[in-house]
């Protein structure tokens, strides 16, 4: 075994610092120790960007050249391990964001954006380190519309074709992801691209990056940031692969780990065999009766939350057995074998026809937030979110919001206001917030406290509380996932102590656990800390959230130590994930959270179910409190949700 001229192995070594301001490029080893702390990924993301805080104070503004954006990989990224194939981007997001004032919120503080990581897969995550580059910290804005290309030979910062641009609305606006991707894949064959789309060119608060037409970088905003860079795609091809410490063992290793991870997908008794199947849309049918190893069910959102439950004739046009009907080949991620979660789909007739890919659970379940029942206006939607660069998650919520709205009369100045059930509606309301094109898209392209600001001018004093009451994102926000907040006491934990938002699922997930009785405080805290402690791992290393192996086994740990050289105990791996969390806890309290966000409760989420199998539930915000109380102890941060000095310390923060 012979050392690789940095040092580094499983990794490239080498970080692309670009100053799109002063027009700048400079790539600089990687930071040993911090790759050691923070393992890659996500982690390093959160430390580099802690460092920019430090050094400048926090970010005011996210739209604002200050903000730094960073992409890349983990060590694990682009190896044959099954699911390798994540990359990780971090920014302060433009949505999660509430300055004030809100005097709709009870003990509103400030919060002017949180620390966001978005993963995504595809082939870019994978080029990117083919071309030598483990993470491309991006800072400044440029006096012009610019492009990056990464390749063996360095980073470029390029001036951006008019190709890329098309007249929208009387104004220059990029054109669509695929466009661009299609346009960079001619000039640079064999290449990926991720690309800002027509929403994150205009601003758009929960705009996506979108690669290889449906890969996104989706929540929080990274496409408007972008876009707030003049900033257009970033383009990567090479064939460098990084070289293992120990190659026989990592190899060998390897492929009992690969073995393991086709025997559980294999096995009906777990949920990882539903996945090459039906993706992640067997959680439809899980949500709505408890079919797929669930219980009872009712917990699939209705009418922006309100309820758990409707009509099962309803259901069975958006059920999961609909959405596999459409379902053709997989299409998968690079490095993907076994879970292959993704799939195309084809509509054959009417004003929606074409090929494109299924939609996921959560762009499925937002969908049905807003009673809209059509699988096709839903298959059509998530494309043309992918074209657009729209968090499909985030505009379910947003919508919802305004259908609420307009059935309550508050919409009255703004032309064009989407009604629930409506699949035109939700369409046009779609395109109409990606290009800020009409009074109802410019309302409900920001973050919801604007929007609820907006509304409440326009109308009578006394109906702000009740216009608030419709905005399920209000305070700062990310958006609810697909699973109704009012049935589970520790998913609403894990929705209000995600760090990169309220409502964000991703970081932890109860359902299982809740459905088989995990129910007391303490140990609702317990697991709600550990997932995101192992999330934060998943997304450091660059796999899959469905990566069926286990990341602290002896096996996986030897693994690692045979391709990174760095022999980490379950201890110290876990260690590395506390630290990720609690760091990125951190820039947040920079940024201004504290208790007061954690505790909010929607006054909509204190509305009991009425119908459903959790008939008369909702959020209680005393047994909300007790869990937060108990959180807090358990991950040694003060009452107040603050990670202090001392615990930093301990962490070696």
């Amino acid at each position: 075994m012979h050392s690789p001229a940095n040092g580094f192995f499983g990794y490239t070594g080498k970080w692309a610092w670009v100053d799109l301001t002063e027009r700048t490029v400079r790539i600089e080893p990687a930071d040993a120790a911090v790759c050691r702390d923070y393992i890659g990924g996500r982690g390093v993301q959160a430390r580099v960007i802690r460092d920019h805080l430090a050094a400048n104070g926090p970010i005011l503004d996210p739209l604002a050249p200050a903000n730094r954006i960073v992409i890349g990989t983990g060590p694990l990224n682009d190896t044959p391990v099954p699911t390798a194939g994540r990359g990780s981007c971090s920014f302060i997001s433009p949505l999660t964001r509430s300055p004030g004032p809100a005097p709709w919120i009870a003990q509103h503080t400030p919060v002017h954006g949180l620390l966001t990581h978005s993963s995504a897969g595809g082939i870019f995550p994978n080029m990117l380190k083919r071309a030598g580059v483990d993470h491309l910290v991006i800072d400044g804005r440029a006096d012009r519309p610019v492009r990056l290309l990464v390749t063996e030979s360095g980073v470029q910062i390029i001036d951006a074709e008019r190709d890329l641009f098309e007249t929208a609305r009387g104004k220059a606006c990029v054109r669509g992801a695929s466009d661009t991707t299609d346009f960079l894949a001619a000039k640079y064959p064999g290449s990926s691209t991720m690309a800002v789309g027509p929403a994150g060119w205009n601003g758009v608060a929960f705009a996506c990056l979108t690669g290889d037409h449906h890969r996104n970088f989706g929540r929080g905003g990274a496409g408007a940031v972008f876009g707030s860079k003049n900033l257009v795609a970033v383009t990567a091809h090479g064939r460098r692969m990084v070289r293992p410490f120990d190659p026989a063992t990592f190899e060998r290793l390897g492929r009992t780990v690969e073995e393991l991870v086709r025997t559980r997908v294999l096995d009906p008794q777990r949920t990882a065999s539903f996945r090459p199947t039906t993706g992640t849309t067997w959680w439809l049918d899980r949500a709505f009766d408890g079919r797929y190893m669930g219980t009872v069910g009712g917990y699939l959102p209705w009418h922006n939350f309100d309820e758990g439950s409707f009509d099962p004739s309803d259901y069975a046009a958006v059920g999961t057995a609909a959405f596999l009907e459409i379902a053709g080949r997989h299409r998968v991620c690079n490095r993907c074998r076994h879970v292959k979660c993704s799939r195309t789909a084809r509509i054959d007739g009417g004003p929606f026809a074409g090929d494109g890919m299924r939609p996921e659970f959560e762009t499925i379940a937002l969908g049905i937030n807003c009673c809209v029942l059509d699988r096709a206006a839903i298959f059509h939607l998530n494309r043309r979110c992918n074209d657009l660069g729209l968090d499909t998650m985030t505009l379910g919520s947003m919508i919802a919001a305004a259908m609420e709205m307009t059935e309550r009369g508050f919409l009255g100045a703004f032309t064009g206001a989407p009604v629930f059930g409506s699949s035109a509606d939700m369409l046009r309301t779609l395109d109409a917030i990606a290009y800020q094109s009409s009074d109802v898209g410019c309302l409900l392209g920001g973050a919801a406290d604007d929007v609820i600001a907006r509304v409440a001018a326009s109308r009578p004093s006394g109906e702000r509380d009740a216009i608030a009451s419709c905005a399920t994102s209000a305070f700062a926000g990310l958006g609810y996932a697909g699973v109704e907040p009012k049935v589970f006491p520790g998913m609403f934990a894990a929705y209000a102590t995600s760090n990169r938002g309220r409502g964000d699922h991703s970081y932890a997930w109860t359902i299982q656990a809740e459905e088989g009785g995990l129910a007391e405080a303490r140990q609702i805290a317990a697991y709600v800390a550990e997932s995101q402690v192992g999330k934060a791992l998943i997304d450091s290393l660059g796999l899959c959230d469905f990566f069926a192996g286990d990341i602290t086994s002896d096996l996986f740990l030897a693994m690692y130590c045979a391709l990174t050289g760095r022999d980490y105990n379950v201890d110290g791996l876990l260690a590395c994930g506390e630290r990720i969390y609690a760091l990125e806890r951190h820039v947040n309290n920079l940024q201004g959270r504290t208790r007061a966000y954690d505790a909010y409760v929607h006054p909509k989420l204190a509305v009991p179910l009425t119908a459903g199998p959790h008939a008369g539930k909702r959020v209680d915000a005393s047994v909300h409190n007790a869990i937060l109380d108990a959180y807090y102890d358990y991950r040694t941060w003060t009452r107040d949700g603050v990670v202090g000095q001392k615990r930093l310390k301990d962490l070696g923060v």
